[in-house]
Order: C-alpha cells, then sequence, then structure tokens
C-alpha cells in the first residue's frame, strides 16, 4: 500500500499544481488594472513649480515643455495654473530637469529624477544667498 502510494505521489502533485494554476492572477489577457511601470492605464509626471516671482522655461531633458508664470507660497495641487506638468507612461524612467529665467539671468542648474510616483513637485527656489536650486520630493 505504502509503495503505490509513493509511486502515484508525483501524479497527485502534479494534478493538483495544474489545477491550482488557474486561481492566481486573474485573467491574462486584460491588463487595464496593472499598475507597474510602463503601462498605457496610468500616468506617471511631475509639476514644476516655484515661489519665486521669476517667470522660468523649464526643460526636461534638454527640450523645453513650458514656463512656469505663476508663483506659490506653498506646493500646489499636479497641474495648476501657471505650474509646468510634465507626464509619460513610462514610469520608473529618469529625466533631467532644468530652469532658466525668460530673461536669461537666472540659470537653475540640471538635476536627475525618476518619474515613479503619478505626480512628483519639483521647487524652483533661489537660496538665502541668492543662488538657484532645484527641490525635488
Amino acid at each position: 500500500m505504502k509503495t503505490k502510494l509513493i509511486k502515484s505521489l508525483p501524479l497527485l502533485v502534479l494534478i493538483l499544481l495544474v489545477l491550482g494554476c488557474g486561481k492566481y492572477g486573474g485573467s491574462y489577457t486584460n491588463l487595464s488594472d496593472y499598475t507597474g511601470y510602463g503601462n498605457g492605464a496610468r500616468k506617471f509626471g511631475v509639476t514644476v513649480w516655484t515661489n519665486s516671482e521669476n517667470t522660468i522655461n523649464v526643460f526636461v531633458n534638454g527640450q523645453q515643455i513650458g514656463i512656469i508664470s505663476q508663483k506659490y507660497d506653498q506646493a500646489p495641487e499636479c497641474g495648476s495654473a501657471g505650474c509646468v506638468y510634465y507626464d509619460t507612461e513610462d514610469g520608473g524612467i529618469k529625466i533631467t530637469i532644468r530652469g532658466e529665467s525668460v530673461d536669461g539671468k537666472i540659470k537653475w542648474e540640471e538635476k536627475s529624477l525618476r518619474l515613479n510616483r503619478d505626480c512628483r513637485k519639483v521647487e524652483f527656489i533661489k537660496n538665502s544667498d541668492g543662488t538657484p536650486d532645484i527641490l525635488v520630493n
């Protein structure tokens, strides 16, 4: 009896494995609710804003994407008026961001960040000594 049970055990394990496979992960043909990086159902972005009086050209990966035209005393909502919003479906990618006042007198040095949330916030500031800096949340 024990020998028959041992011989049939691999077959029993295989049957249980095959039957159990259909119970994990749901439908593989519809991935619309998948929230991982790089799918078409979700955007990953950044809102760029400032607390200074300057009108600022914003550059992502070397290309101008917009102009910050409004000052905020605290972090605004994503995509607020006067801010610059950049998004992509390729979450997890690394971008570089920099700024330059419209008159060309102030330049914010390039800073790298990863788009790994629905909306990151980046603030262009001037430090107490007047030097421009970029703060990334």
